[in-house]
């Protein structure tokens, strides 16, 4: 079973998943950027944590990644880059 292919997207308030969840820039509480890949797979990850006490997570292999990845350092206070 194939399913269909994850994006994110910047939009003026947040980020928005898969067309059908935004995570809004003032209830991103901390985020983290690393990387995960293994076996010579090349990941980087991006973790939000958020207000309401849970995550979300986006990858590199996401259209829309390096967008969303520029807008990060100007719109998260709590920025981890640990790549």
């Amino acid at each position: 079973m194939s399913y269909p292919q994850r994006t994110v997207e910047v939009v003026d308030s947040g980020l928005v998943i898969d067309q059908s969840a935004t995570l809004l820039w003032k209830d991103i509480r901390r985020a983290f950027i690393y990387d995960a890949g293994s076996g010579g797979m090349d990941l980087t990850c991006a973790e939000f944590h958020l207000s309401e006490g849970y995550s979300v997570e986006i990858n590199s292999e996401m259209p829309g990644w390096d967008h969303a990845l520029q807008h990060l350092p100007s719109q998260i206070e709590n920025l981890v880059d640990e790549r």
